[in-house]
C-alpha cells in the first residue's frame, strides 16, 4: 500500500470513531467509518519512468444522530488534512433509508509507490 494511505488509515484510527478498511461483513452499531483505496488517479513521469504515483482514497462516515455527526465530521476532516494537506474534499452526503444512517463520503489523494504485501511464509 502507498505510505500516505497507511498514514491515513493510522490517522483515522486515532479518532474516537471506529474505523475499518473496506470489507466489514456486518455493520457495527452507532457511528462508524470505513476507508479504502480506490484507484490510481495519476502519476509523475520523468526520464521515461514513472517517478511517483497518486491514488484516490475514500473515507466514509455512517451515523444516526446529529450530535454524533458534528464531532465525527470535525475529527475525520482533521485526520484527512493531517495526511493529505489540501488534496481532499467532501464528495457527497446522503441519507440511507434502508439503514436509517447518514452517509458522508470524502475523497482524498495519497501519494507513494504501491507495494504488494509480502506473501505468507516469506
Amino acid at each position: 500500500m502507498p505510505s500516505e494511505y497507511e498514514a491515513l488509515v493510522e490517522a483515522l484510527g486515532g479518532t474516537s470513531i471506529p474505523f475499518a478498511e473496506y470489507g466489514w461483513r456486518t455493520r457495527p452499531e452507532g457511528t462508524y467509518g470505513v476507508v479504502g483505496l480506490d484507484f490510481e488517479a495519476g502519476n509523475l513521469n520523468g526520464d521515461t519512468v514513472k517517478q511517483d504515483r497518486v491514488f484516490r482514497a475514500s473515507v466514509d462516515l455512517f451515523c444516526k444522530m446529529l450530535a454524533d455527526r458534528q464531532a465525527a465530521i470535525s475529527e475525520i476532516e482533521s485526520a484527512i488534512a493531517s495526511v493529505c494537506g489540501a488534496s481532499w474534499g467532501l464528495n457527497q452526503v446522503q441519507y440511507e433509508q434502508e439503514t436509517g444512517l447518514f452517509h458522508y463520503e470524502w475523497e482524498c489523494q495519497v501519494t507513494g509507490t504501491f507495494t504488494e504485501p509480502p506473501e505468507e511464509g516469506t
